[in-house]
């Protein structure tokens, strides 16, 4: 039981330097970082288009949340995304001041953090489901902060399908 681990972290290895391996010499070098599996993450996915427009790094794996993804540049800050299998009004949970609003077709609810320098946005993406924006910088004042991440929330929201009104069925 105790060679478990050790044996899973060999071959999680040996899989990473094979699949590093066939991507130097198959892939373009600016594809190359995409094919690790932080990076395909359905988190990963949705930031990508976001990081490169807003010049953030590639997407990794959230330190804070598992399921989330991270992209951080000096100017604009550290971009969480997370997925949530929860409906807008569950999963908009946290301190800080509270604020409806809408993107698009698109319920949100923002949360202006009780911390200096951090902001959440939690977009409906579904009847179901929800993705969180966090955007945390330590050089702005939160109002700033919300306003940089409205900006990335409204780019998002144009990606995602339109939202069907909460009394439509089927």
């Amino acid at each position: 039981m105790s060679r478990q681990p050790a044996r899973r972290a060999l071959t999680a290895a040996a899989l990473v330097c094979a699949c590093l391996g066939l991507v130097s010499c198959g892939a373009e070098p600016d594809t190359a970082v995409r094919t690790s599996d932080a990076a395909d993450t359905p988190a990963c996915k949705v930031l990508r288009p976001l990081s490169v427009e807003f010049g953030l790094g590639e997407p990794s794996a959230s330190q804070m949340s598992g399921e989330g993804c991270t992209a951080h540049s000096h100017e604009f800050g550290t971009l969480t995304v997370i997925l949530r299998d929860r409906p807008l009004e569950t999963a908009a949970t946290g301190q800080g001041k509270r604020s409806t609003m809408r993107f698009g077709d698109h319920d949100a609810v923002m949360l202006m953090g009780s911390l200096n320098g951090v902001c959440k946005i939690f977009l409906g993406s579904g009847e179901k489901s929800t993705v969180e924006l966090r955007l945390g910088r330590t050089t702005a004042m939160t109002p700033q902060v919300c306003t940089s991440l409205k900006k990335a929330t409204a780019k998002l929201a144009d990606r995602l399908a339109p939202q069907a009104p909460a009394s439509e069925s089927g």
